[in-house]
């Protein structure tokens, strides 16, 4: 039986392809590389990516060794089973209008910068070794994505390093950043950031916090009185974080704006109140493919047999969905649809998503990469 699609997702998705294609909006791809070993019908290799989708392709992780040097983070990836850097590096020279960037860091490689950012000499060899990584695998730059640096001096000192040895070879140099204004005061120097880098990646997602009911992990526009109710939770919203990084001297055109491609779950203490701001019992169960409590891909949450009751808040921008005693927080076709709007009303620089594994890109759910295709095609 064919799918029909709504007026409405043609339109949003035909709005955010012209205004990509306009304005040149950057659409900045992480890869979670490890998805390459995903079973269950999840493995995701270069191959499956569609280049025309992404303006930058971001290879995630690299991770710093005790040297300071540069090093991968899973070496069966990167050069051994999966090959997958001589593959990004192939890929960039079959599309060369493409950008790769090697990003280095993440959640789970945090310890090891900051030894390796207030040494001189560790310093000195992590920028060396990041520039003969770029050169010998054809990247366009490196994404440096600290969660989180706990000296604004030492981090900007490590960007003006970076930044002068990457300007021969004019290398780009982006960073990832929590955003929150909450995160920002106490971590960045936001001024000398942004006169340093190309893009400043907005990490505007996993923004639910734990406060024991379901809430948007990545809200477009605060919730109502009763749900944000206090200062910090007024700014766990992607409207908010825009708007203070501006206030503190960003260019809009060097903010991507941070797009999940994947949902947070949580197990709904009672199934029959599953709206936002439900009580909950804890993190959702481990998806089939991605295999993480509390996180489902996007493919995950279109095709499952229980999250059926698909709801949508048109007040914050973003989808829901409940049942099995589960509910899921995400972004739709639709919320992106808006998001896309919010980017061009700021003039931003663009949106960013993580990650593009997480999509429906075996079109198990209708098209292949339908949130992709939203955000730019």
């Amino acid at each position: 039986m064919g799918r029909s699609v709504p007026l409405w997702s043609i339109l949003l998705v035909a709005a955010c392809s012209l205004l990509a294609a306009v304005e040149s909006r950057e659409v900045v791809c992480y890869y979670g590389t490890w998805a390459v070993s995903r079973q269950n019908g999840g493995g995701f290799d270069i191959n499956n990516i569609n280049p025309a989708l992404c303006t930058q392709l971001v290879y995630a992780f690299f991770d710093i060794g005790p040297d300071g040097s540069i090093v991968p983070s899973d070496a069966n990836v990167a050069s051994g089973q999966y090959n997958m850097l001589a593959k990004f590096s192939d890929l960039k020279q079959r599309y060369p209008a493409l950008k790769t960037i090697a990003a280095v860091g993440g959640w789970s490689a945090t310890d090891n910068f900051t030894p390796m950012a207030t040494n001189a000499q560790r310093r000195a060899t992590f920028v060396r070794s990041v520039v003969a990584l770029l050169q010998k695998y054809r990247f366009d730059g490196l994404d440096v994505d600290w969660e989180y640096p706990t000296d604004k001096g030492v981090f900007v000192q490590l960007l003006r390093d970076l930044a002068a040895a990457f300007a021969p070879s004019k290398y780009l140099l982006t960073v990832a950043v929590g955003g929150t204004s909450f995160e920002a005061i106490n971590r960045y120097d936001i001024p000398a950031i942004a006169s340093i880098v190309n893009f400043i990646n907005l990490m505007t997602y996993d923004l639910q916090g734990d406060y024991g009911v379901t809430r948007h992990q990545a809200a477009l526009y605060p919730g109502s009185a009763a749900l944000d109710n206090s200062d910090y939770k007024r700014a766990l919203n992607a409207e908010a974080v825009i708007t203070y990084w501006l206030s503190k001297g960003a260019p809009a055109s060097k903010l991507n704006l941070g797009i999940p491609l994947y949902g947070r779950t949580f197990k709904l203490a009672n199934p029959s109140v599953n709206g936002v701001g439900a009580p909950v019992s804890g993190v959702g169960t481990k998806g089939p493919i991605t295999q993480e409590a509390g996180i489902l891909a996007y493919y995950e949450i279109c095709s499952s047999p229980t999250l059926t009751r698909k709801q949508y808040d048109s007040a914050q921008v973003g989808a829901f969905a409940s049942g099995g005693g589960e509910w899921v927080s995400y972004d739709s076709v639709e919320s992106i649809g808006q998001k896309c709007d919010v980017i061009a009303k700021y003039g931003l620089g663009g949106g960013m998503v993580w990650a593009i594994d997480m999509d429906d890109f075996a079109g198990k759910c209708g098209s292949k990469f339908p949130l992709m295709t939203a955000l730019n095609n």
